[in-house]
């Protein structure tokens, strides 16, 4: 289905450049994200076979620079053979911590992340899992990697032995329990200081930019006719979702940490 690329900082443009030319385009152009939050991957798809490369500069969790991530990812990292090239991937520490965090991004509702978890909770050894909370520390991430453990029944008995904190952030939270669409936005919205910016980020959730609109829509992706549909339909996607999401935040706030 996809692929997930993590690149140094410094090989960013380079990636996408080699993307490029074997046929893919960004779903999204950063530059056309107006006032948007920073996006921590960019989606790469080719109209050909639909295989699409989320090329990742840091990961979704962490709360530090994108060199120190490309650092502590890199730590360790093991070279294997895959279609005929030699890749590095990321240690066991590492790896248990990406899955946990995976799940944590997707939340309670999406199988797969879900399955990976599993997996990885029957597979590694206490020794691994205490390295990557260890690591989740070092990256700022202990939450989101204690929001992603206790999704699963083996992961909160995991969770409680590491002594990883139950009450999360609201952020975290909305993502780990699957909150409506527009719930993050209110968490943003909340978060925005000043009352000029709230009102901007406002007009930008009512009329946004295409590029936002692809971010936020897979609808608007699909080519001009898939824009036009989905701004012909934003307004009734609001209402079908503000309410929802209003309460999902509101609740989230209430137990945050």
């Amino acid at each position: 289905m996809d692929l997930d690329l993590l690149v140094p900082p410094g090989d960013w443009e380079k990636a996408g450049e080699a993307l490029a030319e074997l046929g893919y385009q960004p779903a999204v152009v950063e530059t056309d994200l107006p006032r948007h939050r920073r996006l921590h991957a960019s989606e790469w798809t080719r109209e050909r076979d639909r295989v699409s490369v989320d090329l990742h500069r840091t990961i979704s969790g962490v709360q530090v620079t994108d060199e120190e991530v490309w650092s502590a990812f890199a730590e360790g990292g093991q070279t294997e053979l895959v279609a005929g090239e030699q890749v590095v991937l990321t240690r066991p520490a590492a790896l248990a911590l990406i899955v946990t965090l995976h799940a944590a991004q997707h939340g309670a509702e999406k199988e797969k992340p879900l399955d990976d978890l599993g997996r990885a909770l029957l597979r590694l050894d206490a020794a691994t899992w205490s390295d990557a909370a260890a690591l989740a520390r070092r990256l700022g991430a202990v939450a989101t990697f204690s929001a992603g453990l206790r999704l699963l029944p083996a992961g909160v008995e995991l969770a409680d032995r590491l002594e990883l904190p139950q009450a999360l952030p609201v952020d975290v939270a909305l993502r780990a329990s699957a909150a409506p669409k527009l719930a993050l936005g209110f968490e943003w919205l909340s978060r925005t200081p000043g009352l000029r910016a709230k009102m901007a980020l406002i007009v930008l959730a009512l009329a946004p930019p295409p590029g936002a609109l692809r971010a936020w829509r897979p609808l608007a992706r699909q080519g001009r006719l898939g824009l036009v549909g989905a701004y012909l339909s934003h307004p009734f996607w609001l209402a079908r979702y503000a309410v929802p999401s209003l309460r999902a935040f509101l609740r989230a706030r209430k137990t945050a940490a």
